[in-house]
């Protein structure tokens, strides 16, 4: 059976992951299309700096800030997830965050390592009188 257009665009955000899991069946054997699981119910999250989004179906959105705090360029800092990851992790983005906006001052943040509840990124600086704040980052998996 094709998949209801009716649906597309939508979220639906349920109170908790438990209550979701208590009514999962029920939603389920429902003919009524808005309340079929698409896989769109959001089942918990943390709208913070340091957050998340999951999805009924799995999918995980995270998101945070690494501060630089004037580490050495070779020194690994540790950004910690919001939650585990259960399954995989799909991607990993990190994007520079800093005051001082030049071309010369090397490149990164680079990760290094993950796992499924953290990640180590090196910050590869030229300069050593460069001010950099530190990285946003986005991971998405199961």
């Amino acid at each position: 059976m094709a998949q209801s257009t009716t649906n597309l665009g939508k979220i639906h955000v349920f109170p908790s992951e438990t209550l979701y899991n208590q009514f999962k069946d029920i939603i389920a054997d429902n003919d009524l299309a808005l309340l079929k699981d698409d896989g769109a119910y959001i089942v918990a999250a943390l709208l913070k700096q340091n957050g998340y989004v999951k999805f009924s179906n799995g999918l995980i959105l995270q998101w945070g800030y690494v501060s630089h705090n004037n580490v050495r360029s070779d020194t690994p800092k540790v950004a910690v997830f919001p939650i585990s990851f259960t399954k995989t992790i799909y991607t990993i983005s990190t994007q520079l965050h800093m005051t001082d906006v030049r071309s010369d001052l090397g490149t990164g943040p680079y990760i290094v390592s993950y796992s499924n509840n953290q990640m180590s990124i090196i910050f590869n600086i030229e300069r050593s009188n460069v001010i950099m704040d530190g990285a946003w980052w986005l991971v998405i998996g199961r």
